[in-house]
């Protein structure tokens, strides 16, 4: 029944009580209980408000943290009520949070807290928690027959369900059982897949025999660990990578190889994990990630936006955001859709999806050079455009191949070995470069400390524009250019017109773009002013770092910035913002101490067991080894390519290589779930891992494929201390939980800890239990105290007086940074050291060979190796010294039937102007796989946390419903992809229908599809399209961090009388068949996979070349596909007719003639 105002307003005047079923509501009779005059004069019954000051009233508070993967790290008051947290609310603290030396926070940071935060005690309270550790049935059965081997009778995979998880029970356990359980678990592994029987196990499961690199004879080896995000919590989360380093004791256990010769387990990644980080910024800088205190955005003049949606996903911090708009800041924004931030700018520049907008920043950076808008100064002594560079190798210019008996200049006492920690062996790998200078009129050597004033200093003044021939030490001549000389050649493919075609871009907004870059040198305002009065940042985030090319845009957008100096003062920089990865903070020296590496790499054949131990006192000794999770997402294998060219060609670099994964562990995340291949895992990949455990607070898509399941505390439980810092602001954090455990959970910490301690009793081996010595007596404080002070941000800090409240609210302080706010590189610029790279500069140029082989020494437009409508991952350029290997993957090739396979186009590097791109087609594109998808972030969701709490599952999509009266919904609310209206019209879709949703059949959902098969079913994307005029033609968008659905879930939604996709688990999912997995696939991009890469290490002061997570290593989540979109269902209720709001003339593209006046500002004459 339809329900008119006309009509309720005659049954409020009627006094008459209707129930209306179908609507889920009751009217009762509308009368005032006290008729008064004036109620802002007096009210005379006023009992009422009773109820709310009472569902409100507190008997006590507390504060915790609340800490999940979205960089913020909000300080949270809960007020508690018989021991109930009845609600939460801001804490308004941060404004008394001070340092040793008296800096204090600004009042700026208040206030800090999101609607997530918000709803928290909704995920403790809720439905979803685990209440007990669980054990997977038939994994219980293959425990109770002995652990017999996997590999030896594969039939046995099947027998226990290990090829079948999805369908199988679990079973309660004790805490003691399943510690007893996971311990023989663990011993088993690392017995099995030990010595020349194991070996040749892992040959028989099919593993490359690269994979065996690492393995070292050791079955540890081929267990995995994963630590949740960063620092969501130092000492539980990242406990877990503490646990694979004492993985070393079960391999001394095991094969008996003492302390010298021991393997620990592998630590995987998640920074990277999650598509988090920037992967080109190691290339341009050397650090993992260049980020600041966002209260810096305040002093910003120009930012521009690219790809990051501030308004949206960073909620405690946006208002700084409209501080900076309020302090006269301009703002650009850069993207496919009109998004929130759009709405905020001076200019919005709407490009083609796909990370086309790389050229757009190549094309600034060519106007720059073109006009002269630049800090010529700055470029000389900060970057590497005056750097000679062989024509014929393309390499740099060495100071060694040009003055005979070259003895290296770099000082002991000075900045690269002092400060820096570069090494000697190092140093010889580096050598020194060579500048022209024009001083002199001839070729000079320089070192990576020659920057800044150091160069001046040594009176050389280094030309921008020079190429000649110069003799080398053997007598030969060879052309060399400065690399400024050559990116004038190189950009000369990156004029306005091409760029405009490139990108769709305006050609008017680029040309403003480019003038706002420089407007320091033209602005009447500007011009003749230091760098620090006109700040330029360029700000991004998963919008731009999920794509396979994101290393070449995160390149691009420092070119700019490097032209015109706009790097190391305040408000300036390319920045990227997502998850919270920042175990930098608890940096490495030899002055303060081991830091993060004292609590993950502690020695467990000789841990120190006093408690009042300075940090230095800690003996670190890492026998864990870092691994990229990418590798398993990849099906288990590194990225190896039979090649037209060269055969089988493992692109990996050995610096990366996985092992084996037999036991995987992960805790405070949801790996399986948020795979970018999920079903082909499950299906495919995981069905020969002997041991799954996942660790968390509440039942997930992992969980549902996981063998053991241990329930943890939640942040407001936590019974012993943890600690946290932010990659975006200056507080160091330390809390407990201020109510008790709900349930039979545990803090992370103590699940670890009582591992360790049934490890010790099954070996008689008491270092297992002395190795988690202070965690067994919930004194977590000590390896907490051990962390801050042994870090170059803590040292000098006592715990106990932060936790007592001496540097404002108790637990709280801030982090030691050179400035407030942290101003990334200002020590580079301000102090004359150098930057973190081989030069010792910001680079434009990468040398390295896998660069020079891939095409990508210069920083240049490639199309996508997927997710384009033309040639997959061409590049574009005529420059004569970007000379690719194409491995004997031709054009033609890749253009050919269905083109060439996925593995094969990650290396098909084929160089084309754009003018011949640009009448190419994508076999796919041709097929009738013609809309991109991505899956960013949503602002209600962190990763998949809260994703089916019900506030937040509501808020995040367009049709909640908490009465679900369409009983097809999976819960209270569904999953959607946003679709231009016209586009979907196009195809015969109503706004809210059911859809399909594939990508490319050959490899999606899983490789071996059957249609035929119940899995596919499950597998298979369905979900409701949501009308969204913001989104161009073909642009869709699904935001990640659902819950997938799994066989349990779609077999309730199909069996249940309510038709919830609810598992018997307990499992939710957020769909009713398939995700946004289902249409995603793994990437191995080779830039992301180099051995010669130099750059910082993340937590020390140290140099490294090549793999290190989390720093330079996969990034797992290329989320660009392709994808063809098909009509399901009807979006009515019950599968009938179009969904209601569709036709009520008030939504997009179905506006009524009214609402159209409306938007016109016509339905008011005045």
């Amino acid at each position: 029944m339809d329900l008119t105002r006309r009509k309720f307003l005659g049954i409020a005047a009627a006094g008459t009580g209707l129930v209306f079923a179908e609507n889920a509501f009751a009217f009762r009779t509308l009368r005032p209980a006290v008729e008064v005059a004036n109620p802002l004069e007096t009210y005379p019954v006023r009992n009422w408000e009773e109820i709310y000051h009472d569902q409100y009233r507190s008997d006590g508070t507390f504060t915790y943290v609340c800490s999940p993967n979205d960089t913020h790290a909000c300080r949270v008051r809960a007020f508690v009520r018989n021991g109930v947290v009845m609600r939460l609310e801001q804490n308004y603290d941060n404004h008394r949070i001070k340092d040793i030396y008296g800096n204090h926070a600004s009042h700026h940071w208040n206030p800090r807290m999101c609607l997530k935060g918000y709803t928290f005690h909704r995920r403790v309270y809720g439905s979803y928690r685990l209440k007990y550790p669980m054990i997977r049935k038939g994994w219980k059965r293959w425990a109770d027959d002995g652990f017999p081997s996997l590999s030896d009778n594969p039939e046995l995979r099947t027998k226990y369900k290990f090829t079948s998880r999805g369908t199988d029970e679990f079973v309660r356990a004790s805490w003691d059982e399943v510690s007893t359980y996971l311990s023989n678990g663990l011993i088993s592994v690392a017995k099995t897949y030990s010595g020349e029987k194991g070996k040749r196990r892992l040959q028989a499961d099919g593993y490359p025999p690269e994979m065996l690199e690492y393995w070292g004879g050791a079955g540890t080896r081929t267990m995995k660990f994963r630590g949740g995000m960063g620092l969501l919590g130092v000492i539980g989360k990242y406990g877990l990578y503490r646990f694979s380093n004492m993985m070393a004791l079960v391999d001394d256990h095991v094969r008996g190889v003492g302390p010298e010769k021991a393997l620990g387990g592998r630590k995987w990644s998640n920074y990277t994990w999650h598509g988090d980080q920037a992967p080109g910024h190691p290339f341009v800088h050397g650090l993992q990630t260049s980020d600041i205190d966002l209260n810096d955005y305040r002093n910003t003049k120009f930012t521009v936006h690219v790809g990051k949606n501030m308004i949206e996903n960073k909620m405690p911090e946006s208002h700084f955001f409209v501080e900076m708009m309020e302090r006269g800041g301009r703002i650009a924004v850069i993207a496919p859709e009109y998004n929130p931030p759009a709405t905020k700018a001076d200019y919005f520049i709407p490009v083609r999806p796909g990370l086309s907008d790389t050229s757009i920043f190549l094309y600034v950076t060519k106007t720059l050079m073109d006009k002269g808008w630049v800090d010529y100064d700055f470029v000389k002594k900060f970057t590497d455009f005056p750097i000679l560079v062989r024509a014929d190798t393309l390499k740099r210019l060495g100071a060694h191949e040009v003055f005979p008996d070259y003895k290296p200049g770099l000082s002991k006492d000075g900045p690269s070995f002092a400060i820096q920690g570069l090494k000697e062996d190092q140093y010889r790998r580096l050598g020194d470069f060579v500048v022209f200078d024009k001083k002199t009129g001839s070729v000079k050597a320089v070192t990576r400390d020659a920057v800044g004033e150091q160069l001046t200093a040594k009176g050389i003044d280094p030309e921008l524009g020079w190429k000649g021939n110069v003799k080398l030490v053997d007598g030969s001549q060879v052309e060399v250019f400065t690399l400024w000389e050559m990116y004038k050649v190189h950009l000369r493919d990156y004029g306005l017109e091409t760029v405009s075609e490139i990108t769709s871009a305006p050609k008017k907004l680029l040309k403003q773009l480019a003038a706002d870059f420089g407007r320091r040198f033209w602005d009447p305002d500007f011009l003749g002013k230091p760098r620090e009065a006109y700040p330029i940042a360029v700000h991004y985030g998963e919008g731009i770092n999920h794509y396979f090319h994101a290393t070449l845009h995160n390149r691009a957008t420092y070119l700019p910035l490097m032209l015109v100096g706009s790097i190391g003062v305040p408000g300036s920089g390319s920045h990227t913002w997502a998850g919270n990865y920042k175990a930098a903070n608890f940096q490495a020296s030899e002055w303060s101490g081991p830091g993060f590496k004292g609590w993950v790499a502690e020695d467990p054949f000789n841990p120190n067991l006093d408690p009042a131990a300075d940090a230095k006192e800690v003996p670190v000794r890492s026998y864990a080894r870092g691994e990229e999770v990418g590798y398993w997402a990849h099906g288990e294998k590194p990225l190896i390519v039979r090649t037209p060219k060269y055969g089988r060609k493992l692109f990996t670099g050995k610096t990366h290589l996985p092992t084996p994964s037999k036991s995987v562990w992960f805790t405070n995340v949801n790996l399986i779930n948020n795979a970018k291949w999920a079903y082909h895992l499950i299906k495919n990949t995981n069905p020969k891992i002997d041991m799954i455990v996942t660790q968390d607070i509440e039942m997930t898509g992992s969980a549902e494929y996981a063998d053991v399941v241990l329930p943890a505390n939640s942040w407001m439980e936590f019974e012993t201390h943890e600690v946290t810092s932010s990659c975006s602001n200056p507080f160091l954090q330390i809390w407990k939980g201020g109510i008790k455990p709900l349930y039979d959970t545990r803090d992370d910490t103590l699940i670890m800890a009582t591992v360790a301690e049934k490890l010790a009793e099954l070996t008689g081996d008491k270092r297992f239990k002395d190795y988690w010595k202070f965690a067994l007596e919930k004194k977590t404080e000590v390896y907490i105290h051990r962390l801050v002070s042994g870090s170059t941000t803590g040292r000098g800090y006592e715990v106990s007086d932060i936790l007592a409240g001496k540097y404002g609210e108790p637990g709280s302080s801030l982090m030691l940074f050179r400035t407030y706010p942290r101003i990334p590189f200002w020590e580079q610029v301000d102090e004359n050291i150098p930057f973190y790279t081989d030069t010792g500069r910001l680079n434009a140029y990468c040398d390295i060979p896998e660069a020079i082989a891939h095409g990508e020494n210069f920083v240049v437009h490639r199309e996508a190796p997927e997710a384009t409508p033309y040639m997959p991952n061409v590049i574009v350029s005529t420059n004569p010294f970007i000379r690719p290997d194409n491995f004997g993957f031709t054009p033609e090739m890749l253009l050919r039937g269905n083109g060439l396979d996925w593995e094969s186009r990650h290396v098909a590097n084929n160089k084309l102007p754009w003018s011949k791109v640009k009448e190419t087609m994508n076999p796919l594109w041709e097929k009738g796989f013609r809309f991109l998808c991505t899956t960013p972030k949503s602002r209600h969701t962190v990763h998949s946390q809260w994703a089916v709490t019900d506030w937040n599952w509501i808020w995040s999509q367009n049709f909640g419903d908490p009465y679900r009266m369409d009983k097809r919904q999976p819960g209270v609310n569904d999953w959607q992809i946003n679709m231009n209206p016209q586009a979907a019209k196009d195809l015969g879709i109503n706004d809210g229908d059911y859809v399909y949703v594939d990508a490319d059949p050959a490899n999606r959902p899983y490789i071996g599809v059957k249609p035929s098969d119940f899995y596919y079913k499950v597998s298979r994307l369905m979900l409701r399209v949501k009308y969204n005029p913001s989104f161009p033609y073909h642009f869709t968008m699904m935001k990640h961090a659902s819950f997938i659905s799994t066989e349990r879930s779609v077999k309730a939604h199909e069996e249940r009388s309510d038709g919830r996709a609810l598992s018997p688990t307990g499992y939710q999912a957020s769909f009713r068949y398939g995700s946004q997995q289902s249409v995603t696939i793994s990437w191995l991009m080779p830039m992301h996979q180099t051995d010669s890469l130099f750059h910082k290490k993340k937590v020390e002061m140290a140099f490294t070349f090549g793999f290190e997570s989390d720093n330079h290593a996969i990034n797992s989540v290329p989320k660009e596909t392709l994808i063809r979109i098909a009509k399901a269902e009807h979006g009515g209720l019950g599968g009938k007719g179009v969904w209601k709001p569709a036709r009520t003339g008030s939504s997009p593209a179905n506006e009524s003639d009214f609402m159209k006046l409306y938007l016109q500002g016509k339905s008011v004459k005045t």
